[in-house]
C-alpha cells in the first residue's frame, strides 16, 4: 500500500471548474499552443451535442417521410363508400339485366336451369310463367304444363311442386344479391 492519501472531491465541484487539461508531467513534444486556452472537454462536449442534433433531425426527418407514407396507405373508407359501392353494384346489375331481351331461347335456357334444379320427381309440377313469356314458349315445356301468373315478373320461372315450389331468375337473383350485400329491397 502507499502512503499517499486521496483526497475525495464531489463531482459538482470538478465540472464547476473551467480550467484546461494539465497534464502532471510534461511530454517531450512540441506542440503550438493556441493562443488563449481551450477548454477541449467543453468543445468536445459542444462538438457531441451538435452531431446528436444533426442525427437526430435526419432520424426525425425519416421518421416523418415514413409516417406520412403510412398515411397515404390508411383506407380512409367509412360506411358511406361500402353504401355506395352496394348501391353501384345493384344499380350495374340492373341495368345489365334491364338490357337481357326476353325472347324463346331465354326463356328456354332459364326453364332448362330451373328443371335441372329439381331432383324429386313428382307429378304436380307445373311452370309458372308471367302471360307474355307463357306466350313465348307455349303450353308444355319439358314434359311440364305451362300456367300464367300476371304478378310473376318478367322472365321469372317457378315450377310448383306438390312440396313447394322453385324459383329462378334475374329478379331473384337480384333480390339475393341484396340480401347478400345486406341492401333494403
Amino acid at each position: 500500500m502507499s502512503d499517499v492519501a486521496i483526497t475525495v472531491q464531489p463531482l459538482s465541484a470538478i465540472a464547476g471548474q473551467r480550467s484546461a487539461f494539465k497534464p502532471m508531467r510534461a511530454l517531450n513534444v512540441r506542440s503550438e499552443a493556441p493562443a488563449e486556452p481551450v477548454d477541449e472537454y467543453a468543445r468536445g462536449l459542444v462538438d457531441g451535442q451538435q452531431l446528436a442534433a444533426a442525427a437526430f433531425e435526419v432520424e426525425k426527418s425519416a421518421l416523418l417521410d415514413l409516417m406520412a407514407s403510412a398515411q397515404a396507405l390508411k383506407p380512409e373508407a367509412g360506411p358511406e363508400l361500402s353504401i355506395l359501392l352496394r348501391e353501384t353494384v345493384i344499380g350495374l346489375v340492373q341495368q345489365i339485366v334491364d338490357s337481357i331481351k326476353i325472347d324463346t331461347t331465354f326463356l328456354e335456357a332459364q326453364i332448362a336451369r330451373a328443371v335441372a334444379v329439381i331432383t324429386e320427381a313428382d307429378e304436380a309440377r307445373q311452370i309458372i310463367l308471367h302471360p307474355e313469356d307463357a306466350a313465348l314458349v307455349g303450353n308444355h315445356i319439358h314434359s311440364l304444363a305451362v300456367q300464367t301468373d300476371p304478378g310473376q315478373p318478367r322472365g321469372m320461372v317457378r315450377i310448383d311442386c306438390s312440396k313447394g315450389w322453385i324459383e329462378h331468375g334475374v329478379a331473384l337473383g337480384i333480390e339475393r344479391l341484396r340480401e347478400l350485400l345486406e341492401l333494403p329491397a
